[in-house]
């Protein structure tokens, strides 16, 4: 039986759970930082590029359509669709939260206080707040402080796990109540009562990778879906656990030994109120974190070929390799690309390695399955890559990649894994991610696209979020 010390007494569960509870309702935009706001607006014009190119994805359509089918009261938008199309809610945000996941390209990963910390729960939580804010009709600013009070709570939660990676995954239904819970009328008891069927009903995508299982999106819609009903549940009258995260049988109880709280329970109280944790990492990429480094090997040693030999020849490679820092975690993204779709192609090393030297690039619409078919040299490349090791010596560790030329040459060229995940993209890169998704889309005016940059570099300035939200939709 662990045992735990409060320095202080009055955080004791539930009463420090009841604290960020009221901190989640109170918060206000004047409580925010310039940098929660500047980091924010990026983040949401990033989301919103991701929910134009999670609609291309061929595998996805037959769910946007099971859930128009299903017709019922005409709540809320559907983005990516038609303007005159409008679900139940919690049908509206499944669709929204599966778009901005689709191709797994959105914005991830916090520090809090100073720790670098996965999160997943940023391509949820947004498309629920652009939805519930376009239903409220609410003002920029309040749509600002919804996301940022609800990304805030989660943190400090998701701060207190033993074990964070992939037990944040565990956290999205909650992240969903979180921002779900900006928009009722409640109280901070009630919305303790709403986290409990948050918690209890959270689920876990992190096994879909092994196996390329398409899972991990529905996560994101079972998650917003989850977050919607949980507040219903409380306002409804059920009665939730005492604290279902730090009490008998909470969700982040029954990962410590039993009777104890995380070692830094208390300390994720700090500063609360006064300093706000957001996620700030954006993926380069369509795929995870982890495939930024091996596609920024291959876009290095197309660059070397070209300089050498004045173009660029794919039939003139005959073996491309990767080189993992020896005691690195070996996981999913090591596994050899032999699918040949879309899912695979997200979680593979081999193949963002090979997109990125083959085409020069790595686009959504380049990563969907029938333009990866269309490419049997980029197949040849990327099923035949080989995955190997060597002994790093850095600090942090450092990818290797080498690409074997028919004519014996070899290229060489080396990528750190870290610092290419956490690298804050610029303006130029936040545009031409947003364009390329805007474009594969195809549905929508060149001047929609403007608009939208427009608005999102001012939304704090809106009355009212449907003049953004409007231009999600097609007319």
């Amino acid at each position: 039986m662990g045992e735990t010390t409060l320095k202080d007494a009055k955080l004791a569960p539930p009463e420090g759970l009841l604290k960020l509870c009221r901190n989640l309702l109170q918060t206000s935009y004047e409580d925010l930082s310039e940098d929660n706001i500047r980091i924010f607006k990026d983040r949401l014009l990033d989301m919103t590029g991701c929910i134009f190119g999670g609609d291309i994805v061929a595998e996805d359509r037959f769910f946007y359509d099971l859930l128009k089918n299903q017709g019922g009261a005409s709540e809320a938008p559907i983005f990516a669709d038609a303007a005159d199309v409008r679900l139940p809610l919690v049908n509206a945000v499944m669709h929204n939260a599966l778009h901005a996941r689709a191709n797994d390209f959105g914005n991830m990963a916090m520090v809090v206080f100073g720790e670098p910390i996965a999160s997943h729960y940023g391509e949820t939580i947004l498309p629920v707040n652009l939805t519930l804010a376009d239903i409220h009709g609410v003002s920029g600013k309040q749509f600002i402080a919804n996301n940022i009070a609800a990304e805030d709570t989660v943190g400090r939660l998701l701060f207190t796990l033993p074990v964070r990676f992939p037990t944040d995954m565990e956290l999205g239904s909650t992240a969903a109540c979180a921002i779900a819970l900006r928009y009722a009328d409640v109280d901070e008891e009630m919305a303790k009562t709403a986290f409990t069927f948050a918690a209890a009903n959270s689920t876990d995508p992190a096994n879909a990778y092994y196996d390329y299982s398409q899972e991990f999106k529905y996560h994101n819609a079972e998650s917003a879906r989850m977050g919607v009903m949980a507040v219903e549940l409380a306002k409804g009258g059920w009665r939730g656990f005492e604290d279902p995260f730090f009490g008998q049988d909470g969700l982040i109880s029954r990962k410590v030994p039993e009777g104890a709280l995380p070692g830094n329970y208390e300390k994720a109280f700090e500063e609360l109120g006064k300093t706000y944790f957001t996620e700030i990492r954006f993926k380069r990429g369509p795929g995870g974190m982890p495939t930024i480094a091996p596609a920024v090997l291959g876009l290095k040693l197309r660059e070397q070929i070209i300089a050498d030999n004045g173009t660029f020849d794919a039939e003139q490679i005959k073996q491309v390799r990767i080189f993992e820092p020896e005691g690195v975690r070996i996981n999913y993204y090591s596994n050899p690309f032999r699918l040949r779709n879309h899912t695979n192609a997200l979680f593979s090393y081999a193949f963002a390695c090979c997109c990125t030297l083959y085409h020069g690039d790595r686009r959504v619409d380049q990563v969907q399955t029938d333009a990866i078919l269309a490419h049997p040299k980029l197949i040849e490349l990327a099923e035949n890559l080989i995955m190997d090791h060597w002994n790093c010596t850095s600090k942090m560790p450092v990818y290797k990649a080498q690409a074997e030329m028919k004519n014996g040459r070899v290229y060489e060229a080396e990528a750190e894994f870290v610092k290419e995940m956490f690298v804050y993209p610029d303006r130029e890169a936040l545009h031409k991610k947003f364009w390329d998704q805007f474009n594969a889309f195809g549905k929508l005016p060149k001047s929609t696209g403007e608009k939208i940059i427009e608005l999102a570099e001012r939304i704090e300035t809106l009355e009212d979020m449907r003049e953004y939200t409007s231009l999600l939709c097609v007319k």
